[in-house]
């Protein structure tokens, strides 16, 4: 840990070099004479220390920008059907009226483009490099994709065609047109498929204990997501099935240490913030002195949940408030600083179960998606039976989203996208927010400070 951390201090060092030479250039995809401010050139990767630091950085970037920490997994909560927030806060989110001047938009945009920029630097960096031995330069090279393609997929699924941003030029950067999102997908996974080659089995870039740095599993686990995303079955099932086969994940049956350092069902976690707790506790966990409620779950959330599941008298608690009883979401419980009791999971096995069994039922085997299903819906682990309904694709696959909604809620946006992706966004949205949902809301905005930087980006339908 001490190791970790100093790398994490001197990469916070290169990665501050950054922002002292173009403090708006990522939110301007970088904008300024690439011959100054090219900052991470090859002569920083001279040696394992300072690619490790510079690692470092990308990673702490990611976790301590909002978005990657809390925003990713409320805002689009907020904008399908499991959150709501007590108060006038949000209500551009949860009446899909989001504005293109919204700072929340602007801060998942420009922090996603900063940390790619991180990412592309270190790719074209340690390529030029002669001082790395080849399995280091394979292990920074597999980490930088796979972090570039976690923020192109965030990116893609909120806004739809985005720039496609692969260089460090700072010039061509500046005025990359939309690219549609179809090749960002082609991108984000020949990123993922080099990145399974390149990275180890293990976790010994984070030291063997921990899960805070990706392996070739977690590449995998985020190559089946993408390839369930583009309706990819056969590839989606046989990338999942690498990452349950591989024996290093379970599902425990205590709930509970799902979200902590030791959890045996994390594929990937995410150091919590510098104060020892996750974001997501400390904002959405009442206050014990004042309790009062703020980011709860909505009745439709509450309501999804079956009598008895576990998952209900586990990740969720209840506040009652002027009257009224709110539950809200409790996945992420500490809020005791410097307790580093529980880690960001951005992957996890059960997601790769669900993932499996929803391409199997959609090639027409049910019985495999069934048997998958059960993994996560049974007595030991949710204290419910296993599915006993009608064995049909349509019956199958609809348990499988009603899985999906109450095994992944408030993680990640995964509602949100779930509702894009079946093209079930208007039928369920529109009869739930009647007076404000329309069609063009299932994107994003782009920023407005965007679009006048570069007059290349066109603004989505809507807004």
């Amino acid at each position: 840990m001490k190791k970790t951390k100093k790398y994490i201090t001197y990469g916070l060092l290169l990665i501050g070099m950054i922002h002292l030479a173009s403090l708006s250039s990522c939110r301007k995809l970088i904008q300024e004479n690439p011959s100054s401010t090219e900052l991470l050139s090859s002569d920083v990767f001279t040696d394992s220390l300072t690619v490790q630091a510079t690692l470092a950085g990308m990673y702490s970037t990611l976790t301590y920008s909002n978005p990657y920490s809390f925003n990713l997994s409320v805002l689009p909560g907020f904008s399908a059907d499991e959150l709501t927030y007590v108060g006038n806060t949000y209500t551009q989110y949860i009446n899909n009226t989001i504005p293109t001047n919204d700072s929340n938009d602007d801060g998942i945009w420009s922090s996603s483009y900063q940390v790619i920029y991180i990412a592309n630097s270190i790719i074209s960096g340690v390529k030029g490099s002669s001082g790395l031995s080849a399995r280091f330069e394979n292990q920074a090279l597999g980490e930088a994709m796979f972090v570039r393609a976690l923020c192109y997929f965030y990116l893609t699924n909120l806004y739809g065609d985005v720039p496609l941003v692969l260089g460090t030029d700072v010039g061509t950067n500046s005025k990359i047109a939309r690219t549609p999102s179809a090749s960002v997908y082609s991108q984000i996974i020949s990123d993922l498929k080099l990145a399974q080659s390149y990275l180890p089995a293990d976790y010994s870039a984070s030291g063997g204990t921990n899960r805070t740095r990706a392996n070739k599993f977690a590449a995998a686990a985020l190559l089946a997501r993408a390839y369930l995303y583009q309706s990819n079955w056969i590839n989606a099932e046989a990338q999942a099935t690498s990452v349950i086969n591989s024996s290093l994940y379970s599902l425990p049956a205590d709930l509970t240490t799902v979200f902590t350092p030791a959890s045996q069902e994390a594929i990937l976690q995410f150091y919590n913030q510098a104060n020892g707790t996750t974001q997501f506790a400390y904002n959405v966990v009442p206050n014990p002195v004042t309790p009062v409620p703020t980011y709860v779950l909505t009745p439709q959330q509450v309501a999804a949940f079956t009598p008895g599941d576990k998952r209900q008298t586990t990740w969720t608690a209840s506040i009652f408030y002027n009257n009224v009883n709110y539950s809200y979401p409790y996945k992420y419980q500490n809020i005791t600083t410097g307790a580093n009791a529980e880690y960001y999971t951005v992957l996890r096995i059960a997601e790769q179960y669900l993932i499996r069994a929803e391409a199997r039922a959609e090639q027409g085997n049910p019985s495999g998606a069934i048997s998958d299903l059960n993994m996560i819906h049974n007595p030991t682990r949710v204290g419910l039976p296993t599915y006993s309904g009608a064995t049909d694709q349509a019956s199958v696959l609809s348990a499988i989203m009603k899985e999906r909604q109450v095994e992944l809620f408030a993680e990640w946006g995964h509602r949100w996208f779930d509702l894009k992706r079946t093209n079930t966004a208007n039928s369920v949205l529109g009869a739930e927010k009647p007076t404000t949902w329309k069609s063009t809301a299932v994107l994003y905005p782009i920023p407005v400070t965007e679009i006048i930087n570069n007059p290349k980006l066109v603004q989505n339908p809507g807004y």
